[in-house]
């Protein structure tokens, strides 16, 4: 009795694995890691098992594996040890081409992690080691080195989320007190259009949240993030709040905020 295997397109299993398009024909084409079917016209097709092996490959880049070893571990041909680091190979190249205050080059590895790499990964192995790294008191160029990454992930993230972020999706807000050219703002914004959600972002906010409501109805907005690394005044949080109850909306806070204002409207 022949058994019908169920077959996914690539766009199914991004939504299933929450690894984009992108990256899972990265990982077919430069390390064979996926063989996926093809229909008649060339189109992608997965089946369960090529699914399981995502989640596998997925289990081993939460380990600190770089993409580039997690093939010989898939087939069980050498023994995983636990990396001292956990930080992908692009790490070190990078910081050491924002010392040399070289943004293209930059730039381009910061674009080659985000094809490799899905972005939860590329937040705890990449974003966040660089950071961590310049930000450490002893760098005596922490300003300069921060503005280079600072400039470089607004302008690549920016690019890349106006070809991602589609109106089909469910719509969000993500809402700042911060420079527009803050790149926690677009690295969030980026991260929830990757994840199927239609993203407005609002920054530099000054004054009231008048009229925010409107806009909130308009578009149907139901989940608000608030992105930020300083502390809210007590008129701020009130005028939230009020936000929140008129438009029934969910709010959450991200980055240092959330630390600050922990356990605020009940996020």
């Amino acid at each position: 009795m022949n058994v019908e295997v169920k077959l996914y397109s690539i766009s199914e299993v991004s939504e299933l694995t929450g690894v984009n398009s992108v990256t899972l024909r990265a990982w077919q084409r430069r390390y064979g890691l996926l063989v996926p079917q093809r229909t008649p016209k060339g189109h992608r097709l997965y089946t369960d098992n090529d699914i399981d092996k995502i989640h596998d490959i997925l289990a081993w880049l939460d380990k600190g594996v770089s993409i580039g070893k997690v093939k010989p571990l898939l087939e069980g041909a050498v023994k995983h040890q636990q990396p001292d680091v956990e930080k992908i190979e692009l790490v070190d190249e990078t910081l050491s081409f924002i010392e040399q205050g070289k943004l293209q080059q930059v730039e381009n590895r910061l674009r080659e992690a985000l094809k490799l790499y899905p972005f939860k990964t590329l937040e705890e192995q990449f974003l966040q080691p660089i950071e961590d790294y310049i930000s450490r008191t002893e760098n005596p160029f922490k300003a300069l080195h921060m503005s280079i990454w600072n400039t470089v992930v607004v302008q690549c993230f920016v690019s890349i989320f106006g070809k991602v972020n589609t109106e089909k999706n469910t719509p969000c807000l993500v809402m700042s007190y911060a420079s527009i050219n803050n790149h926690h703002v677009w690295q969030q914004a980026l991260k929830l259009a990757y994840d199927g959600n239609y993203v407005t972002v609002l920054c530099d906010i000054s004054g009231k949240l008048t009229g925010l409501s409107s806009l909130l109805q308009d578009q149907q907005i139901k989940a608000m993030y608030i992105v930020g690394e300083n502390k809210l005044d007590n008129k701020q949080l009130a005028e939230i709040e009020s936000l929140i109850s008129e438009c029934d909306i969910t709010c959450e806070f991200i980055g240092s905020i959330k630390n600050i204002h922990q356990g605020e409207f009940g996020v």
